[in-house]
């Protein structure tokens, strides 16, 4: 069912980040469930940024297409914003800026810039803005005040001050002359929750499993999983490296991971393009690495601040020559998280790339989660004993499941050798025909065993439905909702959420769609990529795909309407979101 959701616009340095952190960790302390995400503009100054926050008693899996309150920092939100307000709306704004006329939609106007330069700085008119919300959701301001307390108290027992003083102008405003303009909350049982988002999750995960080295060149919307990663480096004993490019930040990890150590790189689009060759040369010389791979939408540049799905297609076929490798896009930040512990075993384990795909709206979006399980995964070291292997040495031995014993750089009394070439077993190049052919096939024997890993398909919603969905990444929360409203309104759907692209789990997927009526991928693009894979590796050929490919987020309603454009109206009216 709907949730509340609020809506903060702005300009980019006016404070949103701020307004929203605070807010977020309030409602996630009060035992509330979120989902927010972000859409920001590429610059640093002006143009027009929001936040919207999804809260309920109940887990949220998606953006929505309305907005119940919208905090309109100045007033271009409110003309960005109107399409989607709805009878009931309540829009907070600077009672100095006089707002349009929108029927049906309710204004709550609070002198934000006067209060806070009372208070003395137009800096707090932010809290100003957090005091009017928490009287406009009637959550008081106890949590407010703590809040603030721990939030300002480095600045000085008059920062807080200034500060609370300002929310509680806020606060008294609204309660005085808007009390019957407010949108109460569910009732909600008191618990913190974790609150997280899928940059956190991915770069936990990575530092569960293991992670001891990672480089990177900046760039969005992947720069938050190695920001997070580094801020704990120096504590957890990682060595975190900002290279001068892409093609420098995935040698030098691969130089790490030849060493011995647990590796990864973060990336996006054009990085990734960059970084080609070094994977061709993991795929060769049998490295393990985890690429973390934060798609933006479009070729080139694109759309470099906003969301999509268009790389599933690249990251399955990148690099030049035949060489196994693992494909992963989980569809929530709690997925993300046992996903890159899975990762950094499995690249460990099988000695190849390891590409986990995710995007904007994975990693900048936060979740609230009840706890995460670090003992639901087992780390598991894959370096051979050097007192166990038989000498002398070879590195690229011929083994029946295609993985040879691996020691690192530095052993002591044993030749290590990692080669970019077709090689023998020992290392050393080769243009033997017999033995390149053992040895390409030597590698692709691994894939016997990477099948048989996790990350087979996940089937949500009605076991014999009429309409099917087939998702992949941040496609799950928008799918996951659509069917839960077709279900609503009697029509049976059910999806099947695909986090393992390669190797493509064939056989369960063909146990889960084989004879499913009506089945429809859900992606972030334009060709429908996922729609592809399934029938080049099943032979099952779906409908329509559901795609957008504008650089935002798939909503419940997106998918509904797309369906209707297929399937008709019909029982289609009665679908409540």
């Amino acid at each position: 069912m709907p949730h509340t959701t609020l809506t903060l616009g702005g300009m980019a340095g006016q404070g949103l980040v701020t307004i929203s952190d605070l807010l977020l960790k309030l409602l996630a302390r009060a035992g509330y469930h979120l989902l927010a995400t972000q859409d920001y503009m590429s610059r640093v100054r002006g143009g027009h940024n929001f936040i919207q926050i999804g809260i309920d008693a109940d887990r949220i899996f998606a953006p929505q297409p309305i907005i119940n309150i919208l905090v309109a920092l100045d007033s271009r939100s409110i003309d960005e914003h109107r399409h989607e307000l709805t009878a009931g709306s309540i829009v907070l704004h600077d009672s100095d800026n006089k707002p349009p006329d929108i029927n049906g939609v309710r204004f709550a106007g609070v002198p934000m810039n006067r209060f806070a330069n009372k208070a003395g700085n137009p800096v707090y008119a932010n809290a100003v803005a957090l005091g009017a919300i928490a009287a406009l959701l009637e959550i008081g301001m106890k949590g407010v005040d703590s809040l603030l307390n721990e939030h300002f108290g480095k600045k000085g027992e008059a920062a807080v001050e200034k500060n609370v003083a300002a929310a509680h102008a806020g606060y008294d405003h609204i309660a005085k002359y808007y009390a019957e303009t407010t949108s109460s909350l569910p009732p909600v049982k008191q618990k913190t929750r974790m609150l997280i988002n899928g940059a956190q999750a991915i770069g936990l995960g990575m530092m569960t499993g293991g992670l001891r080295f990672i480089s990177a060149y900046p760039m969005s919307p992947s720069t938050s999983i190695f920001n997070y990663v580094t801020a704990s480096a120096a504590e957890l004993g990682i060595l975190s490296e900002q290279a001068e490019d892409e093609i420098a930040a995935v040698n030098m990890a691969l130089g790490a991971s030849a060493a011995g150590v647990r590796t990864a790189v973060t990336t996006s689009g054009g990085g990734l393009d960059l970084m080609a060759e070094g994977i061709s040369l993991a795929g060769v010389a049998e490295t393990p690495i985890v690429i973390a791979n934060i798609m933006r939408p479009g070729p080139a540049t694109g759309l470099p601040t906003r969301t999509g799905q268009e790389d599933l297609n690249l990251v399955l076929n990148i690099g030049h020559g035949e060489f196994p490798r693992f494909v992963f896009a989980p569809g929530t930040a709690e997925e993300a998280f046992y996903t890159a512990i899975h990762a950094m075993n499995l690249a460990d384990k099988y000695q190849a790339p390891v590409f986990l795909l995710g995007d904007q709206q994975l990693v900048d979006s936060y979740v609230t989660l009840d706890r995460l399980n670090i003992t639901k995964v087992r780390i598991k070291e894959h370096l051979a004993d050097p007192a166990k292997v038989p000498a002398p040495y070879q590195r690229y031995r011929i083994t029946p499941n295609g993985v040879s014993p691996r020691l690192p750089y530095g052993t002591p009394g044993v030749r290590v050798m990692y080669d970019s070439h077709l090689h023998e077993e020992d290392g050393h190049i080769t243009e033997n025909a017999d033995i390149v052919r053992a040895m390409v096939e030597k590698r692709f024997r691994k894939l016997k065993g990477m099948v048989k890993e996790t990350g087979k398909p996940i089937w949500y919603g009605n076991k014999k439905p009429a309409i099917t969905l087939a998702c992949w990444g941040t496609s799950y929360g928008a799918s996951r909702e659509a069917v839960d409203a077709l279900n609503r309104a009697g029509i049976k759907a059910g999806m099947a959420h695909f986090n393992r692209l390669a190797p493509f789990p064939s056989r369960e997927a063909r146990v889960l769609l084989a004879n499913k009526k009506h089945v429809h991928t859900v992606e972030g693009n334009f060709t429908g990529q996922l729609a592809q894979l399934l029938a080049r590796e099943t032979g099952i050929h779906s409908g329509m795909p559901v795609t957008r490919y504008d650089g935002r987020p798939i909503t419940a309603r997106h998918i509904i309407d797309k369906l209707k454009e297929v399937h008709g109206n019909g029982k289609f009216k009665r679908i409540s979101l």
